[in-house]
């Protein structure tokens, strides 16, 4: 059976879908991209296929249980054990041999397809999404029960999900979580009900003589000992042969049976950990755990919700219940500092040039520049590559206002772990009528223009919600600040702006392997891109083995006032930097002398730069540009 399915689909032609094998006669490179793209359309292909799969079952429902309807309906005697659902369950189990759990769920999910969801379904068959987020967005809108309701989260969920470009599961989860806390409140309601019942400590063996405590709380809660834990181990000295995740372990484990926490490492004359009570206590003591709201929100003037960083959406009650804490500090975003109306802005606004520092470099990740940003202490981690689109001159907007909510937490005590928040919420104002579009300025600080303001800083890391590397959920206060084009510390304006349209998250590795892959040739590396689209929507690409993914901002329904709003940098024309040659061997050449990693990393984004320059446009627009033609020759599923 199984050789006669196998010569089937050995048959069809998938060349049409863009599954093509790699031509040997090509270079590696090339190899690796076509087979990449190869690889990519067969998990298209198999969103495709699921959606037809579903359809074909929801079909099989409707007629074997009208079948069976019929035969109760005309008064024949029932001897089936169970009710014709159950039964049609069981075919479904027996046609693909799984459990009934399995079976029901998969029956689920066509129902949900054909009477729920048939909108965000049809993603499927165009293969916006795949089957697990298709799985996680009927999951997370199961609770709402009013068929009306129903309908307009279907829409949302369409629209939103169609329009956010290369996402992972859990973004797609936390869209879906969004939409039901904006359009059914008494949903999210119950939801919560339920999830407070689940509140938990359990535990379960694993192999290998392991085994595990979970501990279920709220988001908040559990950010802040996940974070506690982490301060406890940063204690311990580099020579500490565990792992993180045994560290991580071996840290939480004490604390819960109040033993103490003490570094491994095996010469004890030169360890310099330092897991002192009071240490650790002062270092919990800087804990911040982030939400961010409208300020009309916390009054109550309206349920929209939240973000928490590091969980997501969250409830508009959930979000004034993290705001009464007495642990929590209420604090103003004041975005006035960053948007300046269009009548006062004055043509030139680029920043004066100031001396490239010796300890600087263009991607601050991995040189040995700065490695991290921090609102309180106005520092950052910037690096980069990007091309800009101006935004509508006519847009406009609603003015409203935005709600900045921290939770810190402190360790008191000799062993137990208390907490004393020291959190934040910052707010803004929402404005009576239409806002006339806006200019962001003053995005940098004035003493340097490589480190963005306080505002901005919280304005991206609150935009994006997580690293912007597709599929990387590390939230983005524990994240890098990057400058996608390259900062010129010789010439900030001419190119590498610290500007909305410039900056975003990065975990530390992404930003690592963003700023160093391909130092040796420049075309092998990672290239990203952000631009503020004619809506004032922000969104970010990056290019692997000549593979372009774009993805939007994932809080961009935060900030509604962005709409319409320019960058003012825009306005003039950045002088054009000859680009300097490679290294030579002797460290010659290249951005400055010194030779090493240094070097090499500005040669490539010096490369960056004049490949830019040179062709007038980016790699991102080009690659877009031939999607888009294998897009309209090809037309959509099943092509």
């Amino acid at each position: 059976m199984s050789d006669e399915f196998a010569s089937r689909w050995a048959l069809v032609d998938f060349g049409p879908a863009g599954m093509a094998a790699a031509d040997e006669a090509e270079d590696a490179k090339s190899q690796c991209h076509s087979w990449m793209v190869y690889a990519e359309a067969a998990w298209r292909g198999q969103a495709y296929l699921y959606s037809r799969q579903l359809f074909a079952i929801g079909q099989f429902l409707d007629l074997e249980l009208a079948t069976l309807d019929d035969r109760v309906c005309a008064g024949t005697e029932q001897k089936d054990l169970l009710d014709p659902y159950a039964v049609a369950v069981d075919y479904v189990a027996i046609a693909f041999a799984g459990t009934q759990r399995a079976a029901r769920a998969l029956v689920a999910m066509a129902v949900a397809a054909s009477e729920r969801l048939p909108k965000t379904a049809d993603l499927l068959r165009r293969t916006v999404i795949s089957p697990e987020m298709f799985e996680k967005v009927v999951d997370r809108t199961d609770i709402i029960d009013d068929h009306e309701i129903v309908a307009q989260v279907d829409d949302d969920l369409a629209d939103t999900l169609a329009r956010a470009g290369h996402i992972s599961e859990k973004a797609a989860e936390r869209i879906a979580d969004r939409i039901v806390d904006k359009r059914d409140a008494d949903a999210n309601k119950k939801r919560r009900e339920k999830a407070q019942r689940r509140k938990n400590v359990t535990n379960r063996d694993y192999p290998g003589g392991l085994g595990g405590i979970n501990i279920t709380a709220d988001a908040e809660e559990s950010r802040l000992a996940y974070e506690a834990v982490e301060v406890m181990i940063a204690g311990v000295c580099p020579n500490d042969p565990r792992t993180r995740g045994a560290l991580r372990s071996a840290a939480a484990i004490a604390r819960l049976r109040k033993l103490p926490f003490t570094c491994a490492c095996t010469d004890k004359e030169t360890c310099t950990a330092s897991q002192g009570e009071e240490e650790i206590s002062e270092r919990q003591a800087r804990i911040i755990v982030r939400a961010v709201c409208q300020k009309s929100t916390l009054a109550g003037a309206d349920d929209d919700p939240g973000f928490l960083d590091g969980h997501g959406p969250i409830s508009a009650s959930h979000v004034r219940d993290l705001a009464q804490r007495p642990d929590a500090l209420v604090r103003d975003l004041d975005l006035d500092k960053l948007l300046t109306p269009r009548m006062t802005l004055k043509p030139c606004t680029a920043l004066a040039p100031e001396p490239a520092s010796a300890d600087r470099d263009g991607d601050s990740g991995g040189g040995d520049g700065p490695a991290r940003h921090d609102a309180d202490e106005q520092a950052a981690a910037l690096t980069a590559r990007t091309a800009f689109r101006h935004v509508s001159a006519n847009a406009s907007t609603a003015q409203r206002a935005e709600g900045h909510v921290s939770t810190a937490q402190r360790a008191e005590g000799h062993v137990s772990m208390g907490q004393r928040a020291e959190g934040r919420v910052s707010t803004g104002q929402r404005a009576e009528g239409p806002v006339p579009p806006v200019f962001l300025t003053g995005t940098a600080q004035r003493s340097d223009p490589y480190r963005p303001t306080e505002a901005l800083d919280v304005l991206v890391r609150a935009l994006f919600g997580t690293c912007t590397v597709p599929g990387c959920n590390r939230p983005a206060w524990n994240c890098e600040l990057d400058h996608c084009e390259e900062f010129d510390h010789v010439c900030p304006a001419s190119g590498g702006p610290t500007c909305l349209c410039n900056l975003n998250p990065k975990c530390k590795r992404h930003h690592l392997l963003k700023t160093h892959l391909g130092a040796s040739n420049p075309a092998d590396g990672w290239v990203d891109e952000q631009w503020i689209d004619d809506d004032g929507t922000v969104w970010t690409a990056i290019t692997v083995h000549g593979m372009t993914f774009e993805t939007r901002a994932a809080n961009q329904w935060l900030f509604p006032q962005l709409a319409g709003v320019r960058c003012a940098h825009q306005a003039q024309a950045p002088p054009e930097p000859a680009p300097p040659g490679p290294a030579g061997a002797d460290g010659t050449g290249g951005c400055r002398t010194g030779g090493g990693l240094r070097v090499v990393t500005e040669y490539k984004h010096a490369w960056r730069r004049a490949l830019r320059l040179r062709s007038g446009t980016t790699e991102r627009a080009r690659l877009r540009r031939i999607r888009e033609r294998a897009a309209e020759a090809g037309g959509p599923p099943p092509f």
